[in-house]
């Protein structure tokens, strides 16, 4: 967490030339940071030895999980039924990278919404069409006006971004810790 305010102070005094001491970040009602003096947007995440900063001048969210083992009982749980079907098709290492695939990509939406939990992760469905993901509100069965952007960052890692623009970075840019202490360009 502490990492995560230091990337975002120092990306945003970048993008901004507002003085870091000068950089005050709120939190909405519902929990999402948001920065008081400044009309740029930004949201952060964390998973494993990664922490993750998307940078905006219109909303975004990120999310950025390990690969790990899981109870597919939370996908019944927290998924589509359209999403649970997809999953009992496939086992395995393609089985478990859907499901993070599945939770980046609604962690993701719902961080760029700033509702947290409070929009249940059921009551909408990422629909795949091989690469591409697109957003389906199961209560209407519309298609949200939203786009997605994965990243492969690293091994046993999903990263995806969530913004109502499609105009993403080709590839994201890692910074080390030294990098970031140091660097100023």
């Amino acid at each position: 967490t502490l990492l995560g305010e230091l990337i975002s102070r120092k990306i945003i005094q970048k993008k901004t030339s507002i003085p870091t001491q000068e950089i005050y970040f709120k939190k909405s009602i519902k929990g999402k940071p948001y920065l008081v003096n400044s009309p740029v947007h930004f949201n952060v995440s964390h998973s494993g030895g990664w922490v993750v900063l998307a940078v905006a001048d219109i909303d975004v969210g990120i999310d950025v999980e390990i690969l790990r083992p899981v109870n597919y009982r939370v996908a019944i749980r927290f998924f589509s039924k359209e999403e649970n079907i997809l999953l009992e098709q496939l086992n395995g290492k393609d089985k478990l990278s859907l499901f993070f695939d599945f939770w980046t990509l609604k962690e993701s939406y719902l961080k760029l919404l700033g509702t947290g939990l409070t929009k249940s992760l059921s009551s909408f469905t990422i629909v795949r069409n091989n690469d591409d993901f697109k957003l389906k509100e199961n209560i209407n069965n519309r298609h949200e006006a939203v786009f997605f952007q994965q990243y492969n960052l690293a091994e046993d890692y999903k990263l995806s971004v969530c913004s109502y623009d499609y105009a993403f970075n080709k590839k994201p840019k890692i910074l080390t810790i030294e990098e970031l202490m140091h660097n100023e360009s």
